[in-house]
């Protein structure tokens, strides 16, 4: 009797401690759980490499339809727009939308049913964006509506289940018109990517050119190995990213194209800028014209600028002018004497 009381107690304790060390190994070992709120806390919609791939763009909003292209290997103006109008895009508007689509943070996830489709605006959206690949795969973005209470919209992303409440984005899809989408600035420069940077006076195959930098090793060297400065560097071409056009002629008639074709030819000024891809754009710069077929000067001074790269002309005040008449004297570093 008392055998059969202490084999039982065995088996009771050698139990115990098997539940327990299952217990604790279980408690060691085990995946934590994401709460709901973790997980769309850490949701990230697209990743920059994503974005990479992106070979054609297509947002539609209430004021139209715009297409833009990648242009490959091109760091100075990457994007151009193909629809309705054929010119340079405002690539920082893209670039500020890829941006967005990658820190973007989703508050809360939706059912994709119809009421919420409805009551979201999905059904009617607010714009549309399309991206589409290097290998024709494409994304379908519908943005709905937009909640100025907590500066929120809701959005559905095709291939993916639900509709997501997200922080709106920083670059207004909805509103923006063909002013925010073309290239306003003339002459668009990344300082990163600029390895070299020369003005001729005058037809580029006449002689040397004016003023000539190159970029080693992080620091700005004139033609005869001068060390510039940066900070000049900097400000000087900040000022010429900055020119802008009183006038922008995508849609040229013939007698334009005859005048400007002309002006192009006969340049008083060639603005050369190559990139660290060895890609270099031309920028023509006219002589001074107080006349030009079909658009109205009222007789003040102005000259144009045609650009290698693209059928666009921009038609610039003259008091701009004096930023190509610059020698590498003025940027030089100054050395500090002991």
């Amino acid at each position: 009797m008392q055998k059969r009381k202490f084999a039982s107690n065995l088996i009771l304790f050698l139990f115990f401690v098997l539940v327990s060390l299952a217990a604790l190994f279980s408690d060691i070992f085990q995946n934590p759980i994401k709460t709901g709120l973790e997980v769309i806390q850490q949701a990230k919609l697209f990743t920059s490499t994503d974005l990479a791939k992106m070979h054609r763009i297509s947002l539609k909003n209430k004021s139209g339809e715009y297409i833009f292209e990648r242009i490959q290997n091109n760091q100075i103006s990457p994007w151009h727009m193909v629809s309705p109008r054929d010119i340079s895009a405002n690539s920082l508007f893209i670039e500020k939308l890829f941006n967005a689509l990658t820190t973007i943070k989703v508050k809360k996830i939706f059912p994709d049913e119809k009421i919420n489709a409805s009551n979201f605006s999905i059904d009617k959206p607010t714009s549309t964006l399309n991206l589409i690949d290097e290998n024709g795969k494409e994304i379908v973005i519908v943005l709905g509506l937009m909640n100025t209470i907590d500066n929120s919209t809701y959005l559905k992303i095709s291939g993916r289940s639900g509709i997501f409440h997200v922080e709106a984005p920083n670059v207004s899809l909805e509103n923006a018109t063909i002013l925010d989408l073309i290239e306003s600035q003339i002459i668009s420069i990344n300082l990163d990517t600029i390895v070299a940077f020369k003005i001729y006076r005058g037809n580029k195959k006449a002689g040397t050119p004016q003023l000539e930098i190159k970029k080693n090793g992080g620091d700005w060297y004139d033609r005869e190995g001068n060390l510039l400065s940066r900070e000049k560097i900097d400000d000087y071409l900040q000022d010429l990213s900055s020119l802008k056009s009183s006038f922008i002629i995508d849609k040229q008639t013939d007698s334009q194209k005859r005048q400007i074709n002309n002006l192009a030819k006969n340049a008083e000024y060639i603005v050369s800028i190559e990139d660290n891809k060895a890609n270099t754009i031309d920028y023509n710069i006219s002589g001074i014209t107080r006349d030009l077929s079909d658009i109205d000067l009222k007789n003040e001074e102005y000259f144009i600028v045609t650009i290698s790269n693209n059928s666009t002309s921009y038609v610039v005040k003259k008091e701009f002018y004096e930023l190509f008449n610059r020698k590498s004297d003025i940027l030089k570093a100054v050395v500090k004497k002991d």
